[in-house]
């Protein structure tokens, strides 16, 4: 019986009361009254369960909640944080921006044109160079303030460039409002959005006409170095032949005290020695004036390489060294090319090699890389280099060092000069060496093949 139900009968009818005494009716009513209530008690039972269940699944869903908006505060203080960093960064480099804005408008002449070629932008630069006001440069033509010259020959190549999406360099002319011509070292390029489209076009520009001056007058004044330097070489070459011719002359006399003789002798060599420092001196100046055309005829390239070991082979035996020739028997021995140039290439090369080897020999190699294309090593077993003395040797009026001028002597032209008439020949000259091992100065020419 329902606990509720028991309580209400005991409260109403007496403790000991029987339901049983009751009429049927009122008894059937009163059991059905009694199963209401244990329905309801289980209904309640089952309710009480369910929220027990709830409501700790509710507990649980708000520790949940608790969490994760402890998760979120976190994240966003960490945000918060990341944000301040990067507007800090922004700022910052947007001051760096301003700054290097400001560099490029105070160093350099700034321009933009749209897809029309119509100027959209100056900056103070560009105006205060060309005499306009920026009202009358923008909507006119990017190349309005080119020179004539420039606008004609370079206007069509540089729009060609750019709007291929490549970058134009070169200098420009630039004519000014009073008519004042500038040289502008310039750099034109498109600029893109995002879609890699074009949708304009700057132009970044350097005044360099003090530049193109100071260059123009170093190239004249060089010419006229050469000049005189060659007009003087001649000058000092006739009267210096004719001591030269005479000294021998004299040397030949049979009545000439030996005293003498040793004096002429002196003269003669000294003579010989300066006439090929003045003809050194000549050639270096036609090579820096462009004057050294190369000729192309035939030449036995073997028979030429042995008279020229044949004339210096004695200086070799003086120094008791070996003079050998190595020629590749498989290449030709016909090519086209400059015996006279060539012939001082070697001669430059294989004295340099005596002079510097006391001990061992002197060997010229031979080969033929390609097809057209000779190869000449000179190799010897002399005082050799180091890695510094190297980077030296192909410059003017260079030698090692000092020491080496004043133990062997020389002018340090003989290399230079080999070095220009190598390129001419559109060849590379080059050393390999080893201190106290000896040296190998080795050179690529072109020389075209005679077919026989």
């Amino acid at each position: 019986m329902s606990r509720i139900f028991k309580r209400q009968i005991k409260r109403h009818f007496g403790k000991d009361f029987d339901l049983s005494s009751l009429d049927p009716k009122i008894y059937t009513f009163l059991q059905n009254v009694e199963e209401s209530y244990e329905e309801f008690e289980k209904e309640k039972r089952l309710l009480e369960n369910t929220i027990d269940i709830n409501s700790q699944e509710l507990f649980e869903a708000n520790k949940e909640i608790q969490r994760k908006n402890e998760n979120l505060n976190a994240l966003l203080d960490e945000n918060s944080v990341l944000l301040q960093n990067r507007i800090e960064e922004n700022i910052e480099i947007g001051t760096q921006l301003k700054q290097h804005k400001q560099a490029m408008d105070s160093a350099l002449l700034l321009t933009t044109f749209d897809l029309n070629e119509k100027i959209t932008f100056v900056n103070e630069n560009f105006c205060e160079l060309s005499g306009y006001k920026p009202h009358e440069l923008l909507g006119k033509s990017y190349d309005f303030f080119y020179t004539n010259s420039d606008r004609e020959e370079k206007s069509a190549e540089i729009l060609e460039t750019i709007k291929t999406n490549k970058i134009w360099r070169g200098i420009l002319k630039q004519s000014s409002k009073n008519d004042n011509s500038h040289v502008l070292n310039a750099t034109i390029f498109p600029i893109t959005n995002s879609k890699k489209e074009i949708v304009e076009y700057m132009g970044i520009f350097q005044d360099v006409t003090a530049i193109e001056e100071s260059r123009i007058k170093a190239l004249e004044l060089d010419k006229s170095k050469s000049l005189f330097l060659a007009n003087m070489s001649h000058e000092l070459r006739t009267p210096l032949n004719a001591i030269i011719g005479f000294s021998q002359l004299v040397q030949r006399l049979n009545d000439i005290p030996p005293k003498a003789k040793s004096y002429i002798e002196k003269i003669n060599t000294s003579g010989e020695h300066l006439l090929k420092l003045i003809n050194s001196i000549l050639d270096f100046s036609k090579i820096e004036a462009g004057q050294i055309k190369l000729e192309k005829i035939k030449i036995d390239l073997k028979a030429t390489l042995i008279s020229i070991i044949n004339q210096l082979e004695n200086e070799a035996k003086k120094k008791g060294i070996g003079l050998d020739l190595h020629y590749n028997d498989t290449m030709p021995n016909n090519f086209l090319g400059d015996s006279l140039r060539l012939t001082q290439i070697m001669t430059n090369l294989i004295s340099n090699a005596i002079k510097f080897t006391h001990d061992g020999e002197v060997t010229v190699l031979v080969s033929q890389p390609s097809k057209n294309r000779v190869r000449i090593e000179v190799k010897d077993t002399g005082i050799g280099l180091d890695d510094k003395d190297k980077k030296k040797l192909f410059q003017q009026f260079s030698q090692a060092d000092d020491s080496t001028t004043r133990q062997y002597g020389g002018t340090g032209l003989g290399l230079s000069i080999s070095k220009e008439l190598v390129k001419l020949m559109n060849g590379k000259i080059w050393v390999e060496s080893i201190l106290k091992k000896g040296s190998s100065f080795i050179f690529e020419i072109d020389l075209e093949e005679v077919i026989e």
